[in-house]
This record gives structure tokens, sequence and C-alpha cells, in this order.
């Protein structure tokens, strides 16, 4: 297998309810290795959104300029990944494994390399075998998460993952709000709604008649009919949205 290229091979495991990985500078010439040993997909800022290597892990680039004032140049994307992988991992929910993480001296350009998760995306078992699409499954999954107290607040079908084993893990993580108790019933309702703006996947959903997402999350609720009536329409207040 190639080299990863200089300083950055040298594999440094993020261990699980443990600190972000260290940030370390690589050169131009680290950066190209890395780039060189695997398949690119997409770019950005003229360098690869993500490579894929042939040893199954992932190296994400975030190239884009910041804008003067915001969020991204106090607290950039690739900083926002690293932090939310340690702290998803110690409320005991699967991410992928951060194995290194750096910016390119003398720039904006932030690097994370990850092993990937085994398994499939909910959006991809919806394109290729649909009935394997366990909705009560998922919805249970996505109800943990709220109880734990993590708002994933860009969640979508194509960042949540099934595993070989049937549970669930998270990837693309970089929009997560964290509360001290479990996520409060609007807000629930609103992150539910979300994934279902993508009409595509809604649509997968119907041909293959599976159930009703907010159905089946709402059996996992204990609550009398007034609040029921309340998340429903808070739920369809943000699809129209």
């Amino acid at each position: 297998m190639a080299s990863h290229g200089g300083a950055f091979a040298k594999v440094m495991p993020c261990l699980k309810n443990k600190a972000p990985t260290a940030m370390k500078a690589i050169s131009n010439e680290q950066l190209d290795a890395l780039c060189r040993n695997g398949t690119p997909i997409d770019s950005q800022g003229g360098y690869p959104c993500i490579v894929i290597h042939p040893d199954d892990t992932i190296t994400k680039i975030w190239a884009q300029r910041k804008r003067l004032f915001s969020s991204r140049s106090y607290n950039p994307y690739h900083k926002r990944f690293v932090k939310n992988a340690a702290m998803l991992a110690s409320r005991g929910i699967l991410v992928p494994e951060i194995l290194n993480h750096a910016v390119l001296e003398g720039s904006h350009v932030g690097i994370v390399t990850y092993r990937s998760l085994p398994g499939h995306s909910i959006r991809d078992l919806l394109k290729e075998t649909p009935g394997e699409v366990d909705i009560p499954g998922l919805c249970d999954y996505i109800f943990d998460l709220h109880e734990k107290g993590v708002l994933f607040r860009s969640i979508h079908f194509g960042n949540i993952i099934r595993l070989p084993d049937g549970s669930y893990g998270l990837i693309d993580f970089t929009d997560v709000k964290y509360f001290n108790g479990p996520v409060p019933l609007a807000r629930r309702a609103a992150n539910l709604a979300f994934p279902l703006r993508y009409q595509e996947d809604v649509e997968r959903i119907e041909v293959a008649k599976l159930p009703s997402i907010v159905n089946s999350y709402l059996t996992l609720l204990d609550l009398d009919t007034p609040a029921r009536e309340q998340f429903i329409k808070t739920f369809e207040d943000y699809l129209r949205r």
C-alpha cells in the first residue's frame, strides 16, 4: 500500500471518549502525496473534497475560503468535525475513528483522515434495496440521539449509516447542537422533518410502502393528545418550509 506521505503517514488513533486528535501542520508535498494515494471525489478551492484510500480510510479536505467574520473563520469545519467526533463518541454514538487532523502550512485548508464505517447509508439502501430499510428501527435510533441530547441539525438519509450488524452510525457531522438533557419536543419534530425535504428519498419511501416516519417516532413518545397534535403540527410546518 502506498504511503500517505511524510509525518502525516503515522496513524494517531482517536480513542473513544477522549479529547480530539491533536492538529498538526503539513506541507504541500505531504498533502499532494495524500491526494495521490486514493480516488478523489469532487473538488473545491483547487483540492479534492474527499479522497478514498485503498485501505478504506477517507481523507476529507475543507478548502473553501473563509468569509470575514463568518463562523468558519473562528470555528472552521475541520475543527468542528474532529470535536464532534469526540463529543458524539463520548455519548455512546458510533462515528468514524479520526486518524489524523492537519492544516496545510500557511493556509486555511483543513484536512482530516478517518476510518470509514462499514455498511451503507440509508439513502443508498432506499435506492438499491428499499425493503431492507427498517423505518421503526431508524426512528428508534434518531429517538436515542434526541434522548442523549444530540441534535444533528443537518441530518439526512445520506449521513446515517446502517452497519452490517443492524446498528447505526453517523458521518458528516459538522453541524451538531448538544443539550444537557433530552432534546425539546419542538426541536425533535423539526429535526425529524429535515430528512424528508429530500424529495427523491421521500418518493422511494412511498414507492416501497415503508411505514410513516413521524408515526413510527411518535410510538416512542408518551404524549397526550394535545402534545401529539402539536408535535405533528410542528413537523408538518417544517416540511412546508
